[in-house]
């Protein structure tokens, strides 16, 4: 038997890049596992007043074989489902910590030494163009716009506290802040499957049949390593008046691997697919 400790997490907005993204940030529909074990071990850390030093223990604990899976889906209530929208913004930015710090070239004056001169000298001009050409920055963004998002994680042995959990703060970006609104958790049986009907994120090789509404994505997992995952979605495009947005709502695959693969049984949320 394993542990599994649950969250029902209200975001209104939230943004995790896709891992292979660079200059133009898209984001995941869900959070990855590895964001995941990093919102925990962050809660962590503010409960036992370890800061930093709760992430490497976690991520020691990973390794191990300790936390076995992480895994988020959109949240469903009966007939009454939750969509996630994707939407893209531009955002600019004033690098004055970092960039007004920094030279191109040795012996050059410092942009924010020279801000500062012509703050003193009462040279505006020369003020807005500082800030407002060699200190900002644009880059562009998409974000996710939901509702809730149910979190699990799978613990070999008894894992951690369910109080520890409400100390998750943010899911994504600094900008992703979050509410956890429930945790539950419960005992579940570890079995040995072929075929698998789930509605959460699960590794997958070439050997699998897939089934069902879902999207195939690159995401980094418990051990932030590059792996292929199905995401049980369903992606459409809807329309009110002359307005066209996409919409992602909740789905469930299924999976034939060709081989058996070790299976998360919980009574309450499904099947979750610890390896693949």
């Amino acid at each position: 038997m394993v542990r599994v400790i649950a969250a029902l997490v209200r975001l209104p907005v939230f943004s995790v890049a896709h891992p292979e993204s660079f200059q133009i940030l898209s984001a995941l529909p869900v959070p990855q596992p590895s964001s995941l074990i990093g919102a925990l071990g962050y809660a962590i850390g503010v409960y036992e007043g370890k800061g930093t030093k709760a992430l490497n223990e976690l991520r020691e604990l990973v390794i191990k074989g300790e936390v076995l899976a992480a895994r988020a889906k959109l949240q469903e209530n009966g007939q009454l489902n939750y969509p996630l929208i994707p939407s893209s913004v531009i955002l600019r930015r004033f690098r004055i910590m970092d960039k007004a710090h920094e030279t191109k070239k040795k012996g050059e004056i410092k942009p924010i030494e020279r801000l500062k001169s012509s703050l003193n000298a009462r040279e505006i001009e020369t003020v807005k163009r500082i800030l407002e050409i060699e200190l900002m920055d644009a880059f562009y963004r998409e974000y996710v716009m939901g509702l809730n998002l149910l979190c699990v994680w799978i613990f070999k042995g008894k894992g951690f506290e369910d109080e520890v959990i409400k100390n998750i703060h943010r899911l994504g970006d600094t900008e992703s802040l979050c509410t956890v609104l429930e945790v539950s958790s419960e005992e579940s049986p570890l079995v040995h499957k072929r075929a698998v009907t789930t509605k959460f994120p699960a590794p997958i090789n070439e050997k699998c049949t897939l089934s069902g509404d879902f999207i195939l994505t690159k995401m980094c997992d418990e051990k932030r390593e590059l792996k292929t995952f199905v995401v049980p979605l369903r992606q459409e495009i809807e329309k009110k008046g002359r307005l066209r947005y996409p919409v992602v709502w909740p789905s469930t695959v299924k999976i034939d691997y060709g081989e058996e693969i070790v299976v998360c049984e919980t009574q309450q949320w499904g099947d979750i697919v610890i390896g693949g």
